[in-house]
């Protein structure tokens, strides 16, 4: 499968797992000139910023790991945009990470910091 057709139907699963964990999509990928994010949600008061990494097969390592350091600090910039631009520097927020490998969701909470 084209890897930007998996990634696509990986993002609508996740959005999917979110509503039905009670979570709220905020947004979808939310973008400007520092990068993108694929979800911003709320629970429970608490901004949560979503990287979600879909992959068929463990060929090349797991989905999680796909999100290098680099990867999280260009997550931390864009949100770091994200709360200035909605004011919103006084919420809690975090980054979690959604994998999807052959159809199983795995959710990491606090993925990084």
């Amino acid at each position: 499968m084209n890897t930007k057709i998996l990634g696509n139907a990986g993002e609508v699963v996740a959005q999917q797992y979110l509503k039905k964990n009670k979570y709220k999509i905020i947004d979808t990928n939310f973008s400007c000139k520092l990068g993108e994010i694929d979800i911003i949600a709320t629970k429970n008061d608490v901004i949560v910023f979503v990287e979600v990494k879909s992959k068929s097969s463990k060929k090349y390592g797991l989905p999680r790991e796909m999100v290098t350091v680099y990867k999280q600090n260009k997550i931390k910039l864009v949100a770091s945009y994200y709360l200035q631009k909605n004011s919103a520097f006084n919420k809690n927020c975090r980054f979690d990470v959604i994998e999807i490998l052959d159809g199983q969701i795995n959710h990491i909470e606090n993925a990084f910091i």
